[in-house]
């Protein structure tokens, strides 16, 4: 940046750097429109001509329009979606809450952001494990004394109940998502259920505020075989007064663009939430919310579709971790972990030290020889090089992953020759 801009900045917001995903996407752009053809697996997306939202939702707006319900929304929401979500919570994941517990905001993103506020001063600590979607970024923005907690594959990239135990005592915050992006995979009830019962020890004999639990579960009805979905709540109900739960529509009903977001927390919390959200201007909108009332407690047809939607997404998984198992099955040097949730798939490139130094490398070479996108595990704060990817299947068909998979394969096949 030209440091006359630059120097009329605050440090914080000088220092702070844009999505690694978005400048990999804004590169497979550039390659398309000089007429290359790239399988792009990096967006956390879905394109709508492989899942469209539900139908009758695009009415439900309309007819929202129809009535003139284009006003402000209420700071919290508008109380049909709030009593919507508490039902579902209630029915679906064994959480004890009603309306007052829900926020709604213009996706998961600002719910974060807020909580990160809410609950942590600059200096004091926040943790989360790795890898991780966007925590780094949220971290930077809060100046936290943050701590990013390394994890392995045969953990399932999620953390240990030891490892929680060890930095509670410092802690205000900790985040967990599940099903975790990018890694696609799913925390263990044993180990969810440790980690709650951790947080009641350390709450109880705390003297200052509590460690809270920030749980990002945005893809949890997208979970595939015999993979279930637990909450905090759920396994351990005396954690409940310590956890904010981040939650959207845009995930498990495919309308990222739609931005209807909400946070489920303590109903002794949730007013400071709804007025940091509403000084921040990120209000749902009105349309938008009231179609999604309708859709959640129209419950034959949301499961319909979540039904339907799991299957197309374990299709497109499936056929991604087949390819990668029948490339190893070869002898290549690939291998992935099995589809658990989400829309992703951990796939290791085991090519450093073997012609590659880096994940960056790895990255580019099969961009440019394979013509397929792919993100290293370092977009999600992991430093290490260790040929970790995350590869997302919301905007493709299985066709075309089978198709990129043929691709990688000649590309391997030649760099053995």
């Amino acid at each position: 940046m030209d440091e006359l801009y630059k120097n009329r900045l605050q440090p914080t917001i000088a220092s702070m750097e844009g999505s690694q995903i978005l400048r990999i996407v804004a590169q497979v752009r550039e390659l398309e429109s000089e007429g290359i053809s790239i399988c792009n697996l990096t967006i956390g997306d879905f394109q709508p001509s492989q899942f469209s939202i539900p139908e009758g939702f695009s009415d439900q707006v309309l007819a929202s329009y129809q009535r003139k319900e284009t006003n402000y929304p209420p700071s919290s929401g508008v109380q049909p979606l709030r009593e919507a979500i508490a039902e579902m919570y209630r029915n679906d994941l064994g959480i004890e809450c009603d309306a007052s517990w829900v926020c709604i905001a213009s996706g998961a993103r600002p719910p974060i952001y807020a909580a990160w506020r809410m609950f942590v001063a600059p200096n004091e600590q926040s943790v989360s494990f790795l890898p991780a979607w966007n925590i780094g970024y949220y971290a930077h923005l809060n100046q936290s004394d943050h701590r990013f907690l390394p994890t392995t594959a045969e953990s399932n990239f999620h953390p240990t109940v030891d490892q929680v135990e060890a930095i509670l005592g410092q802690t205000q915050l900790l985040i967990l998502n599940t099903p975790l992006n990018p890694t696609g995979t799913m925390i263990g009830k044993d180990v969810l259920t440790g980690i709650c019962e951790a947080i009641v020890r350390e709450n109880a004999h705390r003297k200052g505020r509590p460690v809270m639990l920030m749980y990002d579960h945005v893809y949890w009805m997208l979970t595939h075989g015999e993979n279930v979905h637990y909450t905090p709540s759920q396994l351990v109900p005396e954690v409940a007064p310590y956890v904010v739960y981040i939650d959207a529509f845009s995930k498990n009903f495919t309308g990222t663009g739609l931005r209807v977001g909400w946070a489920v927390l303590p109903p002794l919390l949730q007013p400071k939430m709804a007025t940091l959200l509403a000084h921040m201007g990120a209000w749902a909108s009105q349309p938008e919310q009231h179609a999604t009332a309708w859709m959640l407690r129209n419950t034959e047809l949301r499961k319909s579709y979540n039904q339907q939607l799991c299957q197309g997404v374990k299709e497109r998984l499936d056929a991604l971790y087949q390819c990668v198992c029948a490339l190893q099955a070869k002898g290549y040097p690939i291998y992935a972990i099995p589809p658990q949730g989400a829309i992703y798939l951990s796939v290791c490139f085991d090519l450093i030290g073997k012609g590659f130094s880096s994940n960056e490398e790895i990255r580019s070479w099969i961009l440019q020889e394979a013509q397929v996108a792919i993100v290293p595990f370092q977009a999600f704060d992991m430093p290490e090089n260790s040929g970790w990817f995350r590869l997302s299947v919301g905007t493709v068909s299985v066709a075309e992953l089978q198709e990129a998979m043929h691709r990688i394969e000649k590309v391997l096949q030649h760099r053995s020759l």
